[in-house]
């Protein structure tokens, strides 16, 4: 199935294709090649068994935001707001950009370009821009830190696990540009810290939710950690827990001296400095990596733990 403006191509836009996809067999395994393009699309994929390739530079965009007014005149939240969602399993995603062009500031609030709530899912060579909340690796957390529900966009399927794999992808963003509860594991990825409107706020690449008895969260294995030129030295820190029991590996990852040299935010609560498991082996830091908290565990030897193997239990999905 050929996604583009070529008159060769059997759809015209992503949605319209995904329409005719999720009224197909879900046992069959489909493929979707999208060609070059700007897809300004806010699009829901809820089936499983997919191949997404984009085929030249694909880009898929869209600017929904969490303090944005729905029809009711409420804000509708973090989870209404992602570019591209995707709720099933044994799905990749290749070669495609996709941004939430929402901008940042008071005004806007949580902006997602992708919402990962699938299981054995790969992404290869994909770039992922947002500023707030740029990806979202599902689950939820069991209930929200305010109110009653987290809303947004219906969730039809439940996994046991959410396993997911990043490899040479690139994600930017300004504050919990990672966030949620997968085991993710991301390879030979660049991680990209952008400026916030108020050049004196702190920034944070991930904000684990890992669900207490799950072994893995997220895992960095051989990343970079680069910053606009506008981003000030020592003002971004590599995670703060959104849950208690926030689990975040960096293995013989390079970064650059954008990253605050305590490395680690316990998010306000002390408490979360005998929960969280926060670690770095290996690590190239342009700043000096000695001065990291003592609650997360620093070794500066390279680790031969933490393969792809290890993580997902010798499942190779990938």
């Amino acid at each position: 199935m050929w996604v583009g403006a070529e008159p060769f191509c059997e759809y015209a836009t992503i949605g319209e294709a995904v329409e005719e996809l999720e009224r197909r067999d879900p046992q069959i395994p489909e493929t979707l090649y999208i060609l070059s393009g700007t897809y300004r699309e806010q699009l829901e994929i809820h089936r499983s068994d997919l191949k997404m390739i984009g085929v030249g530079q694909v880009t898929i965009e869209m600017n929904r935001y969490a303090r944005e007014k729905g029809a009711d005149g409420e804000e509708i939240g973090t989870f209404a707001t992602p570019t591209l969602f995707l709720g099933g399993s044994d799905l990749q995603v290749e070669n495609i950009t996709v941004s939430n062009t929402a901008g940042q500031g008071e005004s806007v609030g949580q902006a997602i370009a992708v919402a990962a709530y699938c299981d054995r899912t790969v992404f290869r060579s994909c770039i992922f821009k947002g500023h707030q909340d740029t990806l979202f690796t599902g689950p939820l957390p069991p209930s929200p830190k305010k109110g009653s529900a987290f809303g947004g966009i219906e969730i039809r399927h439940r996994h046991k696990q959410y396993r997911q794999l990043y490899m040479n992808c690139r994600i930017e963003g300004t504050v919990d540009y990672i966030f949620g509860g997968a085991c993710a594991y991301f390879e030979q990825c660049e991680l990209h810290s952008l400026a916030r409107p108020d050049r004196e706020s702190a920034g944070y690449v991930t904000a684990a939710s890992t669900p207490e008895h799950q072994p893995f969260g997220y895992v960095f294995r051989e990343c970079v950690l680069t910053a606009a030129p506008d981003v000030a030295m020592s003002s971004v820190y590599l995670g703060r827990p959104w849950r208690a029991y926030a689990r975040t590996v960096f293995s013989d990852c390079r970064m650059g001296s954008h990253i605050y040299p305590a490395g680690w935010d316990h998010w306000r609560d002390a408490a979360n400095e005998h929960t969280a498991d926060y670690r770095e082996y290996g690590s190239i830091t342009a700043n000096r990596s000695s001065q990291r908290v003592l609650w997360a565990i620093n070794d500066t030897s390279p680790s031969t733990l933490w393969s792809k193997a290890e993580v997902f239990a010798d499942e190779r999905f990938w």
